[in-house]
């Protein structure tokens, strides 16, 4: 996790991280768990929906995870 939020601050070692980047990280909300009326997931950052809340509940999160991933790197050669 250091070495993606040191590549994102384009920073050359982990050391250099600056800490309030790591603490504002995990404040905004990722994610939704819609119980009812849908049974669905919704990714906040990326904007996917997971039909099959249960299947995601059982850790099938790639989709999720793809998603993050290709946003990150759009955001970096965009």
């Amino acid at each position: 996790m250091e070495l993606v939020i040191a590549m994102e601050q384009g920073i050359p070692e982990v050391g250099g991280i600056k800490r309030e980047a790591i603490a504002n990280m995990w404040k905004p909300e990722t994610r939704r768990y819609v119980f009812h009326p849908n049974r669905l997931v919704q990714d906040v950052r990326t904007g996917i929906q997971l039909p099959d809340l249960n299947s995601a509940l059982d850790g099938n999160i790639e989709p999720l995870i793809g998603a993050n991933i290709r946003m990150r790197q759009c955001r970096r050669s965009c």
